[in-house]
């Protein structure tokens, strides 16, 4: 997928005449102001990592730039290698889905399939003109690896025994946003709920506490607890919040996409009988963390994905901020998840008083929110 992002001051656009036969959206025409203008050419293989990087990458800038409309225009100009019109339409609609229910601001999209006559008013900042290419990572080229194959092309660190997975600078983040604390609660609260919303799971189903949360170990045991389990649709439990795991039939890397972790560094593991302790084979889908180890996040069981623990997840969002802010990205992390969602800065000693007034207000409304005072991150 290939992607020029320009932001207009001004944008219009209106259709001319067909450039397929019977396209699949109506003609029409707008017009926008203010506006991040996505023109989207999609390529062969394309396909849902390329969507969330995408979507990714189109929501940091809109919040760099501080619009709060993205237009996507279909446009077959970037690249030589297009998908054929009935792929890149299904890839248009899930990119504007997946931004739809992962970005609160106004998103469009321009009528696909049709020549289109346009105008447009670019301010010329140094940011008013970006070009992004986006092709899949690990998941589109190593699906189903053997893990001894995962291994040997050095994909996975070995395959973590019960050493701690994430890195230091990870952990110092878990602990500088609280997030062992009643903050990190309310977050691992929001996740959970956030999934059951999104799965539509019916029911919590009390387990036995796994044994292992990492490793072979760790796969074994999760899978065999996902596997006993007589429903789909379900949430299994075993202790506190954050211990818990969602046994689905829907595949659920879109909505880890949609959570902040980098779906891209993701590797697909097939894994043994003998290695699952369930009686089937299976695949285990495992997050690369920042430091090289591996944390399953994902289990393909016959008839079901299992989904979790969840706490994994959390930590693995906050590992992919950090991967984001390595490369020079703004991280992106759902705002419902975000230990902090508010930051306020007292610009003098002076409005300290009024931001924690305005803390107060924020947090009667259920904002998680701290006062920014010098040399650290204040009142949580």
């Amino acid at each position: 997928m290939r992607v020029l992002l320009v932001h207009a001051s001004r944008f219009a656009y209106n259709t001319v005449k067909e450039a397929i036969d019977s396209p699949p959206d109506p003609p029409s025409s707008g017009e926008f102001e203010n506006c991040l203008v996505a023109f989207v050419t999609v390529e062969v293989g394309d396909g849902v990592e390329e969507v969330l990087r995408a979507v990714g990458d189109m929501v940091a800038q809109a919040g760099r730039l501080g619009v709060r409309c993205i237009l996507l225009y279909p446009y077959a100009h970037l690249s030589p290698d297009i998908a054929a019109p009935s792929l890149a339409y299904s890839t248009l609609l899930s990119l504007e889905n997946t931004l739809r229910s992962s970005w609160d601001g106004e998103v469009y999209r321009a009528p696909f399939g049709w020549y289109k006559a346009f105008e447009i008013s670019c301010p010329g900042h140094p940011l008013a003109e970006l070009s992004r290419s986006f092709k899949g990572g690990q998941l589109a080229f190593y699906k189903g690896l053997p893990l001894e194959e995962a291994q040997a092309r050095g994909l996975l660190e070995g395959w973590l025994t019960q050493r701690n997975p994430w890195s230091r600078e990870t952990l110092e983040l878990v602990e500088r946003l609280g997030f062992n604390g009643f903050e990190g609660r309310v977050t691992l609260w929001e996740l959970e709920r956030f999934i059951v919303e999104e799965l539509n799971l019916q029911s919590r189903v009390p387990i036995e506490r796994p044994e292992h949360v990492y490793g072979i170990l760790g796969v074994s045991s999760l899978a065999r607890l996902c596997s006993r389990s007589s429903n789909l649709n379900v949430l299994l439990t075993w202790g506190d919040i954050g211990e818990s795991m969602a046994i689905t039939s829907r595949e659920p890397l879109e909505i880890l996409g949609r959570l902040g972790v980098r779906v891209a560094d993701m590797v697909r593991v097939a894994l043994s009988e003998e290695e699952l302790n369930v009686g089937v084979r299976g695949y285990s889908i495992v997050y690369r963390a920042r430091r090289g180890g591996a944390v399953p996040l994902v289990y393909e069981l016959q008839d079901r994905y299992c989904l979790g623990p969840l706490v994994s997840i959390a930590y693995a969002i906050l590992d992919s901020g950090l991967k984001e802010a390595d490369e020079g990205r703004t991280p992106l992390i759902h705002y419902k998840l975000a230990p902090i969602q508010v930051a306020l800065i007292p610009v003098g000693e002076s409005h300290v008083d009024y931001a924690t007034t305005v803390k107060s207000m924020l947090e009667e409304r259920g904002v998680r929110v701290t006062v920014v005072k010098e040399g650290g991150w204040g009142l949580g």
